[in-house]
């Protein structure tokens, strides 16, 4: 068992490519544990800004926030199911269910950052929406790449075949994922 604080560290290696860190969490079972607890906490940053609207009616918008995170958490799983399926059954790709998840529940904490954008965005004044669109851009990017070259490093996946599962994998995740167009 993982302290948030070693599971942070880790994610903060992940997203930089490190190789190492890449190969131990594709190898190992049990860190989709990890992944869920990033992707969990990427989603409550995503509702960070409706935090102060919580304590003036708290029954009426603690169940945005308790479904909210349920339904992102849920779209993350099945779009890694997606992806594991187009990995497996389409590219012919050996790979394991749970290092998928692993995968893309680690790169889908960079989603924190938008909210972290939103947030920054609150408390020092609007910025230009241009800005925001290509800073969306340029995290949606950041999580194509993450995946692609983790599938590429970890599982040894063909470089075209990686990039189409990244594709299809961040598709499926916005398509279903109601927090995710909270940001879009």
């Amino acid at each position: 068992m993982n302290t948030f604080k070693d599971v942070w560290k880790q994610f903060k290696l992940f997203i930089r490519f490190d190789s190492e860190v890449i190969s131990r969490i594709s190898q190992d079972r049990y860190e989709t544990g990890n992944a869920l607890l990033i992707v969990t906490a990427s989603l409550l940053l995503v509702y960070t800004p409706m935090f102060p609207l919580l304590y003036r009616s708290f029954s009426s918008h603690i169940d945005y926030l308790f479904f909210g995170i349920l339904d992102g958490t849920f779209s993350w799983l099945f779009a890694s199911l997606v992806m594991w399926f187009s990995l497996s059954r389409l590219f012919k790709e050996a790979i394991d269910i749970n290092s998928v998840a692993t995968i893309t529940g680690y790169s889908h904490g960079l989603i924190g950052f938008v909210a972290v954008l939103f947030i920054l965005q609150n408390l020092f004044g609007n910025f230009d929406q241009r800005v925001n669109q290509i800073f969306i851009l340029l995290v949606i990017f950041w999580i194509y790449m993450t995946i692609s070259k983790s599938l590429e490093l970890g599982f040894l996946v063909d470089k075209r075949n990686s990039k189409l599962a990244s594709a299809i994998f961040i598709f499926v995740l916005f398509w279903t994922s109601d927090p995710l167009k909270i940001i879009i």
